[in-house]
């Protein structure tokens, strides 16, 4: 039955969605809950030259390690101003303890489970106090505003912090809706022109698509957004050692109310990437090539009207 008056409900509510866009229609006190999953990879891939009498190798290495945790939400609408605009109360409890899990190519197991200590440690660092509150302030289109640092765990990420930015507002339970109507199968691409610090010859877009999500208990549509950033570290090939590359890539895939907009369900996902290549070496017949990696992917699903899980119950799953 509720599928069928999701159905009803949606017919009535798309010829309005058409012809404007889909708005977060915020109401003080109103106080939604979610489980959130955050999972955190870094992976180091390179060759290392070596020379063997006369001739030139090179041996390839890879460490990788991923470390996850879970928590609960509560989210709160504390007041609503005249245009619309939310102060949002987001308490954050029961968290989860870090899980990790580590692997190596060619005798680099040390040097990864060392990666691996350092993301627990810094989950668990971040996990404390066991519960916490987050004050910010949310517009009707879902821009958020006034997030402090302490809402996202400490990557230690070099400059510019593309990830941690993308990151502190990919673990809100909250999507930042286009200002075009809700066409399903409509793509749009824009350019973004943004300037970096220690970045040059920047070059973004970001795309995105609404599609459909007939499976929810209500009316819903689901989101698609693309993000992608290349540029070239500044100063990162003065000394003639090669070419280094940077990349960042974030993909939301959110489903939302179309009654009022709110997030029900979002699979989030970040990598930056920087790329290095060494200056040739004799005896080879392709440069050497660095790689590192950071990733992260998010998880956030409503539970208001089923129990919310203990975080160590998460089921997870890749972003796809």
């Amino acid at each position: 039955m509720r599928r069928i008056a999701a159905a009803l409900l949606a017919g009535v509510l798309a010829p309005a969605l058409l012809q404007q866009p889909l708005e977060h229609a915020h109401t003080a006190g109103f106080t939604t809950r979610y489980r959130v999953r955050l999972v955190v990879r870094t992976e180091l891939d390179g060759q290392r030259p070596e020379k063997i009498g006369v001739n030139a190798y090179v041996t390839p290495f890879s460490r990788r390690a991923e470390a996850q945790l879970g928590w609960l939400v509560t989210r709160r609408v504390v007041a609503v101003d005249a245009d619309g605009t939310a102060e949002i109360q987001e308490t954050l409890g029961e968290f989860s303890e870090p899980l990790g899990s580590s692997q190596a190519q060619n005798s680099a197991e040390q040097e990864a489970r060392k990666l691996l200590d350092s993301l627990l440690q810094t989950l668990w660092q971040w996990r404390e106090p066991a519960e916490r509150t987050l004050r910010y302030r949310q517009t009707r289109f879902g821009q958020l505003l006034e997030v402090r640092p302490e809402g996202v765990p400490p990557l230690g990420e070099q400059a510019p912090p593309l990830l941690t930015l993308w990151l502190l507002r990919a673990l809100r339970p909250a999507a930042h809706l286009p200002s075009r109507p809700v066409r399903f199968g409509e793509r749009w691409q824009e350019p973004r022109a943004i300037e970096l610090p220690g970045w040059s010859d920047v070059r973004g877009t970001e795309s995105g698509e609404w599609l459909e999500a007939r499976e929810l208990s209500e009316p819903a549509a689901r989101l698609h957004v693309v993000q992608q950033l290349v540029g070239r570290p500044a100063g990162a090939e003065a000394a003639g050692d090669g070419t280094t590359e940077a990349r960042f890539h974030g993909e939301s895939l959110a489903a939302v109310s179309l009654a009022n907009g709110r997030l029900l369900a979002a699979r989030r996902a970040a990598t930056r990437e920087i790329i290095r290549t060494l200056p040739p070496v004799a005896g080879l017949a392709e440069p050497p090539r660095f790689r590192s990696r950071l990733c992260v992917e998010v998880e956030l699903d409503e539970c208001n009207g089923s129990p919310c899980l203990a975080p160590d119950s998460f089921a997870g799953g890749r972003f796809r």
